[in-house]
């Protein structure tokens, strides 16, 4: 039995079961699987994981923070990486957190909530392609892309060690970014693993 961040986990039989007090508590939980890069299976744990049974944690109100702009590039981040690696299997289920995370953030901002809203809408129609069907989903990454130029246009502060690159032979929208200086094309992933080249910030 393993408490890890307000979730209680118990293994019966090979099943792992946890009980929760909200989806928020999900989603905090898978956040910080994301940001500590566990090697667990988050397609497995959104999409598999049994809300049952075991003994819950008493969590008072205010235990949490709201996601911000930050956490959702965190995701973005992760999906873009994977695209470059050719490795579509947790592409959707990343994506679906990015979009909790562009919509939670969205409602604490005036700001930018409809760079951020736009952002979450683009990453939910990801999140809902099959995660073998590469070609698809470089596709649909190609608007989430699209909506995340915009939002760090719209926030300047966004951009600090942050890279923007664009690559000619991409179908679609041409540009995307990434946390390294090293350019590694999610569009293209290993056939074309570096071609591009790095470009303004604008839409």
């Amino acid at each position: 039995m393993t408490k890890a961040s307000g979730l209680l986990l118990c293994r019966k039989e090979d099943t792992v079961t946890m009980r929760v007090d909200d989806d928020k508590d999900l989603f905090i939980w898978l956040r910080s699987l994301v940001r500590l890069k566990a090697r667990i299976p988050l397609r497995a744990l959104a999409a598999g994981v049994v809300l049952a049974g075991c003994s819950t944690m008493d969590m008072g109100e205010g235990s949490h923070s709201p996601a911000t702009s930050e956490d959702a590039l965190v995701y973005y981040e992760e999906i873009r990486a994977a695209l470059a690696r050719d490795d579509g299997s947790e592409v959707p289920a990343n994506a679906l957190l990015l979009a909790k995370a562009a919509e939670q953030a969205a409602a604490g901002s005036s700001d930018t909530r409809a760079e951020l809203q736009a952002l979450g809408a683009t990453a939910e129609k990801l999140g809902a392609i099959p995660n073998s069907d590469m070609r698809s989903l470089r596709g649909a990454f190609g608007e989430v892309s699209r909506a995340v130029v915009s939002l760090i246009v719209a926030d300047e502060s966004l951009a600090n060690d942050r890279n923007i690159f664009r690559c000619p032979m991409a179908r679609g929208y041409k540009k995307w970014v990434q946390t390294s200086a090293e350019l590694e094309n999610p569009y293209m992933g290993s056939r074309m693993l570096h071609c591009g080249a790095k470009t303004r910030w604008a839409p």
